[in-house]
């Protein structure tokens, strides 16, 4: 849901007329070329290849800048840092975020800022301790009841509430999922409703309640299974073994949610989770007193490598 790519409204488009019309001019060079970079980030973003959509993004912010176009400037801007986050470089994120952020509050885009601003919580879940993110982010968090788009504001407060439960200000985190919670629902918007359900098992387990997150990461997992969401399955599986595990309850059913878990991470190309998967299997097999197996499980398991 966060990945989503903004897309730019290019110049030109088919004309409906009579036969005599003559044909629309075409655009500047300059013009033209930022748009086709523009095109292609849009292209490389769509089939998630993300070091090319990257370099895209770059290359039409850059040009939308030296036309001194900051609508479509900082439009590539949100873009590009999308990618870098989709790479793991998290800190080569955050600048584009900014200055896509200063953009739209010159031009009065509101709206669009408050999306700079959800990009941002993203970004900063992958950043180590940065105490000039935090403050920003921490005033910025207290102005979200003037989000006048209801999906917006739901989409902050979700990633509100997972930066809250980063910080352990774990009431304060289940405030934003009970906002966005409601707000998904009302919009009818399953798939972030579901993401919600799953963030909420999140605090669960934050708060040493293992079954009930394990009833929330059920209804997570119904809820992906149907929306057709690998990633969501897989992470609904490691997250309903990992609390089964925790609650030292239908340990079986913990086994097999991992085992389909790293199986799902290997088929999505994310090695990282997959060792996470695989490191929770081990220990649910320690707690089976398995223990042999699980050493086996260990040594035969070779280390991730590449981003995911």
């Amino acid at each position: 849901m966060s990945g989503r790519v903004l897309m730019l409204v290019l110049a030109g488009g088919v004309l409906v007329g009579c036969s005599s019309a003559p044909p629309p001019a075409p655009p500047p060079p300059a013009l033209a070329e930022a748009e086709r970079w523009a095109v292609a980030g849009a292209r490389m973003s769509a089939a998630e290849n993300w070091a090319a959509a990257a370099r895209a993004w770059r290359q039409a912010a850059d040009r939308f800048a030296s036309l001194r176009d900051d609508v479509r400037e900082a439009v590539a801007l949100h873009n590009l840092a999308g990618a870098e986050r989709e790479l793991g470089r998290f800190r080569e994120a955050r600048e584009p975020l900014e200055r896509a952020a200063s953009l739209n509050a010159r031009a009065g885009r509101t709206n669009d800022w408050w999306r700079n601003q959800v990009a941002l919580l993203q970004v900063r879940h992958g950043l180590g301790p940065d105490a000039a993110l935090d403050a920003h982010l921490a005033e910025v968090a207290d102005r979200a009841p003037a989000i006048a788009d209801p999906q917006v504001r739901a989409l902050f407060q979700n990633e509100a509430g997972l930066w809250r439960l980063q910080r352990g200000e774990l009431d304060r985190a289940a405030a934003c999922f009970e906002e966005a919670a409601v707000l998904f629902f009302r919009a009818g918007d399953r798939s972030g409703t579901a993401v919600v359900m799953a963030n909420r098992a999140l605090l669960d387990e934050a708060r040493g309640r293992p079954r009930e997150a394990a009833e929330r990461w059920r209804t997570a997992l119904a809820a992906f299974e149907a929306l057709r969401d690998p990633a969501g399955i897989a992470d609904a599986l490691l997250g309903l073994g990992r609390s089964l595990t925790a609650a030292g309850e239908d340990l079986g059913r913990a086994e097999e949610a991992l085992r389909e878990a790293v199986r799902n991470y290997r088929t999505l190309g994310r090695p990282a989770a997959a060792q996470r998967a695989l490191e929770q299997l081990r220990l649910c097999l320690r707690t089976r007193g398995r223990t042999e197996e699980a050493g086996r499980l260990e040594s035969e398991t070779p280390a991730p490598s590449g981003r995911e």
